[in-house]
């Protein structure tokens, strides 16, 4: 929405009026945490009741609607330049193009639709993986390409890596949106069609995972 974006003001003197927050914890909350009282039930900064608006029922049924099926809804606005909606849903029983990839000894899948290309790197290569302040880095046609470890970032690094483990490996370029950076798995499989499972409740807080599947 590209309009006024969020009224910050009324939304605080709103959430007031409802007993939501009292002034000292609205006094320490961010601007993003005090946008988010428009989805409470009952909340609305219109002046006055219309049959399309003023209730304040829309944006709470969209959200009680979205946790329902395991997904999440974000806000964020601009004041005088617009607001953005951010609705994440989880995948139900879909089918997608994997990567089948190993770290730390167990497989993983990652969605074809983000690699962007496979490299192997060496050392005294073309492809070389460099540190810069301690921060891994790939060497990739001249360009300085971010890494991260899938077993670091799994957190089943069982800290046995050796120097020439920090030098070679196989990367797995992606491109999440405008990002493209580098994983660093210990081996690659190959492609597969893979149905995708929602992560049970349980799991549904863990944000490395986007579902599940039987390998």
């Amino acid at each position: 929405d590209n309009g006024r974006g969020l009224n910050t003001e009324r939304i605080k003197a709103k959430a007031l009026q409802n007993g939501l927050v009292t002034e000292a914890e609205l006094e320490k909350m961010t601007e993003a945490q005090i946008h988010k009282f428009i989805f409470a039930p009952g909340f609305s900064t219109a002046a006055q009741v219309t049959s399309v608006s003023g209730r304040g029922v829309g944006m709470d049924v969209v959200r009680t609607n979205i946790d329902q099926i395991g997904g999440t809804i974000d806000i964020k606005s601009v004041a005088g330049e617009g607001a953005s909606v951010t609705i994440k849903i989880p995948l139900t029983l879909a089918i997608v193009s994997a990567l089948i990839v190993e770290a730390g000894g167990d497989r993983f899948a990652i969605p074809q639709l983000s690699v962007v290309e496979l490299v192997r790197a060496r050392a005294n290569s073309e492809h070389r993986i460099e540190r810069i302040k301690d921060t891994a880095v790939l060497r990739l046609r001249n360009k300085l390409l971010p890494l991260i470890h899938l077993k670091k970032l799994l957190r089943i690094d069982d800290g046995a890596t050796t120097t020439s483990d920090a030098e070679n490996g196989f990367i797995v370029v992606t491109q999440v949106g405008s990002q493209t950076f580098g994983i660093v798995v210990d081996g690659v499989f190959h492609t597969e069609e893979i149905v995708v499972k929602p992560m049970s409740t349980k799991l549904r807080h863990i944000d490395m995972f986007s579902g599940n599947t039987i390998l």
